[in-house]
């Protein structure tokens, strides 16, 4: 019985002490870490493959795009592989009139974060980098958990380009257009990323640090 009070007395420090090494990071310390501990792919598709944290799941995919749903978020991702096969350099420039924006640059690949503030006081995150996309909608002590996550599936994409060359080929990739229409309806309609849409079903339980991982 005293060993089992000592073992949840040790798990309460390490749980304390991880999140509050969290709350300690800013944005910039976490958007730095993109780049660095890669994690092993958990999903694969038709042309690439991606890493899923813990907590998360798929709530809808397709061949270029994926709704990754939490207990209270989702996470819209799309994949550009006609970006990826022609090497496309992405343009943006980071603006002062939204609440974080920088550019990314690491390992040759580049890309942009943008949070903006919503009208229903939520966030609006916005990542570009890897050849893909990811866009939350997150309350803001909400944000470094979704930047995390974010970050962790950006970093771990792997690109299978014979296969990508082959659906090129094959004229498979039509939906880009669309997909896009989609990112553009998250913006103008803050409401697609409500608590309401996230899939009652899920099992898995939201953990306080879905990749303590990450912060090594």
């Amino acid at each position: 019985m005293k060993l089992k009070k000592i073992l949840i007395v040790i798990l309460s420090i390490i749980i304390l002490s991880g999140c509050t090494k969290i709350d300690d990071m800013s944005y910039d310390n976490i958007v730095n870490n993109i780049g660095n501990n890669i994690k092993k792919a958990n999903v694969y598709r038709n042309g690439y493959k991606f890493y899923l944290p813990k907590g998360l799941s798929i709530k809808d995919a397709s061949f270029n795009y994926a709704i990754i749903s939490s207990l209270n978020y989702n996470y819209y991702i799309y994949f550009d592989l006609l970006a990826y096969n022609e090497n496309s350099v992405v343009e943006f420039n980071s603006s002062d009139n939204v609440f974080y924006s920088k550019r990314l640059f690491f390992g040759n690949i580049d890309g942009y974060i943008e949070i903006k503030k919503q009208e229903n006081n939520q966030y609006l995150i916005e990542i570009m980098y890897n050849y893909a996309k990811i866009e939350v909608m997150v309350d803001e002590d909400q944000i470094k958990e979704a930047l995390i996550n974010s970050i962790s599936i950006l970093n771990s994409i792997k690109y299978d380009k014979i296969t990508i060359e082959n659906l090129l080929k094959d004229d498979n990739l039509n939906f880009t257009e669309e997909i896009f229409d989609m990112f553009e309806k998250v913006k103008k309609h803050t409401d697609v990323l409500n608590y309401t849409e996230v899939d009652e079903n899920i099992e898995e339980v939201k953990e306080d640090i879905k990749d303590t991982d990450f912060l090594n």
